[in-house]
């Protein structure tokens, strides 16, 4: 019987048998606290991130494997929207930590910004990327077991990371002692609550959004309860930054987008002379002002597909 990570109960029931890419495992709710998980693996993360499945399979491109030059030119680009949400943070004395830095694009747009950027990454292929062509450190052990010469950090960030992680708390307080007594604490998640899950409710976007690699799903109230265990105080907040285009899309085909950046960037219905002409300057700058007003609607109502949390160590 599997007993719940955050409260132990052993009160959980199953709310799905399958996963993205007809995976057969078991997705559980626990009745009591109503935090979500995947059935445990055999394996454990690390064994799971090292293997070639993972990349051959999990990418910003549907379509193809992608390397790691290719998961860092596409990702970059869109540090920009991130870094915005943290902006009045920085100062250039700053020690930044990213934990699960993947091919290292965040911290790469943060050169020039602050003193001391290393990254945590349990991708070899990852790690490797960085050390070869970027020009910070990279650590490649779990969080729970590295020591980091250059901490403890001003600033930790986890960029989608904690649903990957099988036990969120212990997670977050290796985090926390890494973190200098005044240290913040920045994370991005996925947020169970995303609209098209709740209000659209496609059952194309179900099947792709619980998948193998995420091992926790966290609402609001979740997500607050893991904070608590862990010791941490702050504010949440959620984002949106796949476009309306992406959700028309699901909502008429009920499949994914082919790639990352097509669901990220501004949306553009008028290719054709759209530097240029008229008629495409006013349509698709239309396009873009409904974009926003539509993603401040999402996260009025807390469906944006990420769950935000900003806040220190308790005292």
């Amino acid at each position: 019987m599997t007993s719940c990570t955050l409260c132990q109960s052993a009160n959980c029931e199953v709310i799905r048998k399958k996963l993205r890419y007809d995976v057969v495992r078991d997705v559980l709710r626990c009745q009591q606290c109503g935090y979500v998980f995947l059935r445990p693996r055999k394996k454990g993360d690390r064994e799971f991130y090292e293997e070639t499945t993972y990349r051959n399979t999990y990418g910003p491109d549907l379509t193809k494997k992608s390397n790691s030059r290719e998961i860092f030119d596409t990702y970059f680009p869109f540090q920009k929207y991130i870094i915005e949400k943290i902006e009045p943070l920085l100062r250039p004395d700053m020690r930044i930590l990213d934990v699960g830095c993947s091919t290292g694009h965040f911290l790469a747009a943060l050169k020039g910004r602050v003193k001391v950027r290393v990254g945590l990454e349990l991708s070899q292929d990852a790690a490797d990327f960085i050390r070869t062509h970027l020009d910070f450190p990279v650590y490649g052990d779990p969080i729970e077991l590295a020591t980091i010469s250059e901490g403890p950090f001003d600033l930790i960030t986890a960029f989608q990371v904690l649903e990957h992680v099988e036990d969120p708390v212990a997670f977050l307080r290796a985090i926390g002692k890494n973190l200098k007594p005044d240290g913040v604490l920045y994370l991005e998640l996925p947020n169970l609550h995303d609209i098209l899950l709740d209000h659209y409710q496609v059952p194309g976007y179900a099947d792709f959004y619980f998948r193998e690699p995420h091992v926790s799903y966290f609402t609001k109230s979740t997500l607050q309860d893991v904070l608590d265990r862990a010791g941490f105080v702050g504010s949440m907040g959620n984002v949106q930054r796949y476009n309306f285009l992406n959700h028309l899309h699901w909502k008429i085909t009920g499949a994914p987008q082919p790639n990352f950046a097509l669901g990220n960037s501004d949306p553009v219905l008028i290719e054709q002379g759209k530097d240029s002409d008229p008629v495409a300057k006013d349509f698709n700058a239309f396009f873009v002002r409904s974009d926003r007003e539509y993603k401040a609607l999402i996260e009025k109502h807390w469906l944006g597909e990420s769950l935000t949390f900003l806040g220190r160590k308790k005292s």
